[in-house]
């Protein structure tokens, strides 16, 4: 194949960064990061000096996610003590299932995170299941689960009293995360996401041991997380196409950010020593420093050797913020999204994390010929959210283009996803068989039913079978490095906060004590930074803010 090119951003509220009291994060950087602009940051963000509540990391969280309908960034919910004294647990729930059988991808991914080394600080804790032949290299067992741990002592079996367990039941990974905090307490927790990856429909999951089309469901994952009280750090799934606006809404209450990939993976997947081994160095280091790391370091496993690749940090605490941007910008543009299919064609030879749960519904038949089976992202019903943003030209769309910035923190492709902007929506033309499960499982997530039944629209759209063709955008777009908001274009700030958000912030809470009008007419940054080789990153900007404003994030 051709080479790669590697295109890796940062991205900032933009627009939105006033609107919701962005503060900025402080001058206390890790060595690592030393040759980057530093910007004036707010100690109460901090990249590593932040102080710590351990016990909030394991108190209760909200029941659901409550109504989505709201534009209020969420400050993170886990601390940090800094100086790289905090103690970590990292969950791998790996479901090798085929990968693993087939392939041995699961055992390779294992031997990854085994050759970083390992820190007294940092606990790898693996649950293995769903594949009926383990590889022989770890001993892991093939007739039943088992729980391994992987420290500074190396590859260590820790509980070998489990049954074979069911990946794709949710009270597996309830237990297993229950069992972890208990048995290994720390201040952050990470949990990780290791097998096929269906979106937030068909979910996650292919257990060889189970039923063909078993997943571990979205609201399934809610649920088990909710029951175990565990709050993370971040989430992340090695697995195809969870990028999604819908997973974001169901794991809000669960988590501050998001690792997730929009496209389908390789069984290259992750790269785990890399990032392992910085966290080693240093485990105060924030999310966003480290899925800087998760993600160069999966992108430079891929770039030469697969066509696509994309990988994506995004903040949990913008996603209410996301999801209001859409609803407004979906609902305002109805006719247009209904007169025609924009979910996205892109054809992918099935395989490597790609879940094969669509057999069901005839579009693999070929496999029954030795012909090669294919998917598409239309398959699953998804579509980038920025591309529908920028391809329907409307009020909402800049107001949901800034918000869609905001959630992305950092995103990485190869150049075959460079069209790709990282976070996906799902919209179900033509399907009635797939609206129903997405009904069932959206409202168990909490998403709001009118929303929900918005979408029932779609199963007899009358531009279900015409897709959109995206060969315009795929010209015009070339990745986030030539982003250009045009601020020139929002001077007025009494027109520009309406033309964004209308009346939604009339109400804002009054015990703030800033406001609109006490608003500075500085930019709030300054000196977008750009790398040589032209990607973008605005973590290390200049930022400039109201000091005075009193109520946080």
């Amino acid at each position: 194949m051709n080479g790669k090119r590697k295109g890796l951003i940062r991205l900032t509220a933009m627009m939105l960064a006033c609107v919701f009291c962005f503060s900025a994060c402080g001058d206390d950087y890790d060595d690592y990061y030393d040759d980057y602009p530093q910007g004036r940051m707010d100690e109460n963000t901090s990249l590593a000096s932040a102080s710590i509540n351990s016990s909030a990391n394991t108190t209760q969280v909200n029941d659901g996610t409550g109504s989505m309908v709201d534009m209020v960034i969420r400050q993170p919910q886990a601390t940090i003590k800094g100086n790289g004294e905090d103690k970590i647990t990292i969950f791998v729930y790996m479901n090798g299932s085929d990968l693993e059988s087939d392939g041995q991808e699961a055992t390779t991914d294992l031997k990854e995170m085994i050759a970083a080394g390992g820190s007294e600080k940092v606990d790898i804790l693996v649950q293995t299941m769903g594949t009926k032949k383990w590889a022989k290299d770890l001993g892991i067992a093939s007739n039943k689960s088992q729980r391994y741990l992987i420290d500074e002592n190396g590859f260590n079996l820790v509980d070998d009293s489990l049954s074979q367990l069911d990946c794709t039941a949710s009270s597996t990974l309830e237990n297993f995360i229950k069992w972890g905090a208990k048995n290994y307490p720390a201040d952050r927790y990470f949990l990780i996401f290791w097998n096929h990856g269906g979106g937030p429909v068909y979910g996650f999951g292919n257990d060889e041991f189970q039923g063909e089309y078993d997943a571990l469901t979205l609201d399934e994952i809610q649920s088990a997380l909710k029951n175990a009280g565990v709050y993370f750090d971040f989430v992340g799934m090695d697995c195809c196409i969870m990028s999604c606006m819908e997973v974001g809404c169901a794991l809000y209450d669960h988590c501050d950010y998001m690792i997730l990939s929009e496209d389908f993976e390789s069984g290259y997947g992750w790269s785990y020593t890399p990032w392992l081994k910085k966290l080693y160095a240093n485990t105060s280091m924030t999310v966003p420093e480290l899925g800087r790391d998760i993600v160069d370091s999966m992108i430079d496993d891929n770039k030469g050797v697969n066509e696509e690749g994309i990988l994506a940090v995004v903040d949990e605490g913008a996603m209410k913020v996301l999801y209001t941007s859409w609803v407004n910008f979906a609902y305002a543009n109805e006719d247009s999204l209904i007169g025609e299919n924009y979910s996205q064609k892109r054809t992918r030879s099935l395989g490597g994390r790609v879940s094969p749960i669509l057999i069901k519904k005839g579009f693999f038949s070929s496999w029954l010929y030795g012909e090669e089976e294919e998917v598409t992202m239309s398959d699953y019903y998804i579509t980038d959210i920025m591309a529908i943003a920028q391809n329907i030209d409307s009020d909402e769309s800049k107001a949901l283009s800034a918000a869609v910035a905001r959630a992305l923190v950092y995103v990485g492709t190869t150049d075959g996803d460079a069209t790709l902007t990282g976070i996906s929506i799902t919209l179900p033309y033509g399907d009635s068989e797939f609206y129903s499960d997405l009904e069932s499982i959206f409202t168990n997530c909490g998403i709001d039913s009118e929303y929900i039944q918005w979408l029932e629209k779609f199963v007899s759209a009358s531009g279900y079978d015409s897709f959109y063709d995206y060969d315009d955008w795929g010209d015009e777009w070339s990745g986030w490095d030539d982003y250009d908001y045009g601020y020139d274009d929002y001077d007025d700030e009494d027109s520009w906060f309406d033309f964004f958000f209308g009346d939604y912030y009339d109400d804002y809470d009054d015990s703030c004590d800033w406001g609109w009008s006490d608003y500075d007419d500085d930019y709030w940054y300054d000196d977008d930074y750009y790398y040589d080789d032209g990607s973008y990153d605005n973590w290390y900007d200049d930022w400039y803010y109201y000091d005075d404003y009193g109520c946080g994030w």
